[in-house]
């Protein structure tokens, strides 16, 4: 038989067996082929099963002999008219959609849930009113003289494909080119499909089809890669760092940035990376799952089998951990990158700090000299050759202070350092970055900087972080001595840096900027009583034509604790903000929905004077954002 699909092969075969549709063809002598249409986009047939409802068949018997047949064929359906329903990425079709139930080329609320592909779904329950009105809230309108609001061609588009988005099943896919035999095709797809490899590339390829086929190319894009809905959930989840986000792609494309595309093969190696990354969680997982089984066996069964177990075969020995090589870390950063499952070190943890491997290489230091200083390191309570964070730091500045002597004498030989000269080289290598950016047409704010220059800030920020007058100190653990207070940082703030890929990628952090308009600067504004504390940003868009620029203003809540820190160990002062509305021009939109405001939401405040201050990421600690007093 020749089968033409219109979904992929795994979600028609769900549909034909589920137990909710029961379908029965009846075909009469002469009858050389027949065609399963599941074409009611924007649902795959799993989704109708999912949310409880039948699967929209339509059966078409094609035959020239029989004399009751029609010519071309006739249409079986399970539905009662024939709804038209245009796929997401069908722009052209969704277009004609809109022009058969518009009116002046503009649409009201009322004619959109009158389109019957819309309309079908809010009779059967598939989309419910309250979705369809947050979406319509939320396209952009045109009143007209009676202040009727309503969309155009491309708000319907719009909105069409964000009632698609609703769907957890990626419907989209491109239909397969029927190049070999289709039924042979079929069961190779289950074949495939059938194995633990197999099963996974098939799902990476719908995955793939799916990427691809909305934006129309034959590749995937960052961007593509970002609005993918298991990345955007990881990141809003604070399980995956925006660093990490673009090392993974790096590596998958092969090429430093992300202007190149991807193909299926780089596809695979990302989502293999992907997987790596929470590869030690699931192993975790299944141990406590083989630790459970063993406690709930008879003790007395156990040694039975102990006694009757064969010789274990020799264990693999684990591979090694790869060696730390990031240069001046502070020692408890260091200390909880090599330290053991124990939170301890021993001397073969010592040996991933690759600093001293590089001393120890360079002859800067001797074997027998770190020995005798581990040696004499104060050792973790109950351990004999094991060193706590405490024991560890002391182990450190034994090793830094060889050294100080050297350095001693050259400071000597050197003029006095004025004690804000590290801030003033920031403020100055900010300003040349600045004033290169306006020169050359670049963003704002460190948005367009490179690679050397983005290392270059975050390098002197490091050592600016380290001066005695950064009044950032750690907390007292107990009495919360040290902690900043909400009054140190309430006032005006002005945007002068980041280092943020979010925002790089949004050009700003509304995400509002682009086309006509780019971004244009950005200013914070603190306020704390008793009972509240609230955050203004106010952003400003430039037009590139003429006319009035544009602000956007994000209004919210804020709050300032301390935290343990996930990468020092030590407590951290924490600032938080929740977004409450996002407000430009006539329209204010709730802000919990965008996501461009992310990076801005949880901060790690790490320098702080009178008026410079210096935030980083909680996840991505090499993500700087740096204000300044107005």
């Amino acid at each position: 038989a020749d089968i033409h699909q219109h979904r992929p092969n795994s979600k028609l075969r769900r549909a034909m067996a589920s137990r909710s549709t029961l379908l029965c063809l009846i075909i009469a002598g002469g009858v050389r082929s027949f065609s399963v249409n599941t074409s009611k986009a924007p649902r795959s047939c799993s989704t109708y099963h999912q949310r409880g409802a039948a699967a929209p068949f339509a059966i078409q018997l094609r035959s020239s002999s029989p004399p009751w047949l029609a010519k071309d064929g006739i249409v079986l359906s399970s539905t009662a008219s024939a709804t038209e329903f245009p796929a997401a990425s069908d722009v052209a079709a969704i277009e004609a959609l809109f022009a058969k139930h518009s009116s002046d080329g503009l649409m009201t609320e009322e004619e959109l849930r009158s389109v019957p592909a819309i309309k079908d779904m809010l009779e059967q329950g598939e989309l419910l009113s309250t979705e369809l009105s947050e979406i319509w809230s939320c396209a952009p309108k045109f009143p007209d003289e009676k202040s009727v609001e309503k969309i155009d061609v491309e708000s319907f588009v719009q909105v069409y494909r964000d009632i698609d988005d609703l769907f957890e099943d990626d419907d989209d896919v491109v239909e397969e080119k029927a190049e070999a035999d289709p039924i042979e095709r079929i069961q190779n797809d289950i074949e495939l499909a059938e194995t633990d490899e197999g099963g996974r590339m098939y799902e990476l390829r719908q995955i793939y089809a799916q990427l691809t086929d909305d934006n129309s190319k034959e590749t995937i894009s960052f961007r593509d890669i970002m609005q993918w809905e298991d990345i955007s959930t990881l990141i809003d989840d604070d399980e995956l760092g925006e660093d990490e986000l673009v090392s993974l792609w790096e590596k998958a494309t092969g090429v430093k940035g992300m202007d190149v595309t991807m193909n299926f093969g780089m596809f695979v190696k990302f989502n293999d990376a992907l997987d790596d990354l929470f590869e030690f969680d699931d192993e975790e997982t299944s141990d406590d799952g083989v630790e459970d089984e063993d406690e709930g066996n008879d003790p007395a069964q156990g040694e039975e089998d102990a006694a009757e177990s064969v010789e274990p075969e020799a264990s693999v020995p684990p591979a090694p951990l790869p060696v730390i090589t990031d240069e001046d870390l502070p020692p408890g950063v260091l200390f909880s990158m090599i330290a053991n499952e124990s939170y301890l070190v021993g001397r073969d943890e010592i040996k991933r700090w690759g600093e001293l491997n590089d001393m120890l290489n360079e002859e800067d230091i001797t074997q027998a000299e770190v020995d005798a200083l581990f040696d004499s390191a104060p050792k973790a309570p109950g351990a004999v050759d094991l060193l706590d964070e405490e024991g560890f730091e002391s182990f450190f500045d034994s090793i830094d202070n060889l050294f100080e002597d050297e350095d001693d004498g050259d400071e000597e030989a050197e003029p006095a350092i004025d004690e804000k000269e590290l801030k003033e080289e920031l403020l100055e290598l900010l300003e040349d970055l600045a004033k290169l950016a306006e020169d050359e047409g670049q963003q704002l704010c460190g948005l367009d900087c490179s690679e050397l220059e983005q290392e270059r800030v975050l390098e002197v920020v490091g050592e600016l972080e380290r001066e005695p007058y950064n009044q950032v100190v750690v907390p007292d653990g107990v009495t919360g001595e040290g902690a900043i207070t909400k009054d140190q940082l309430t006032g005006e703030w002005e945007f002068i840096y980041s280092s943020s890929s979010t925002m790089k990628y949004n050009e700003g952090l509304s995400g509002l900027a682009g086309g006509l308009t780019k971004f244009g600067g950005l200013r914070q504004t603190l306020s704390s009583t008793k009972f509240l504390s609230d955050v203004e940003y106010t952003e400003q868009l430039e037009t590139k034509l003429l006319g009035a620029d544009t602000e956007v203003k994000i209004t919210g809540d804020w709050d300032l604790r301390t935290e343990v820190s996930l990468f020092t160990g030590k407590l951290s002062n924490v600032m938080s903000v929740t977004p409450d509305r996002v407000i430009y021009g006539p329209r204010s939109d709730k802000a919990d929905h965008w996501k461009s405001l992310g990076p801005m939401n949880l901060l790690l405040l790490t320098y702080l004077d009178e008026d410079l201050r210096i935030m980083r990421g909680s996840t991505s600690t090499d993500t700087l954002f740096i204000w300044r007093r107005i």
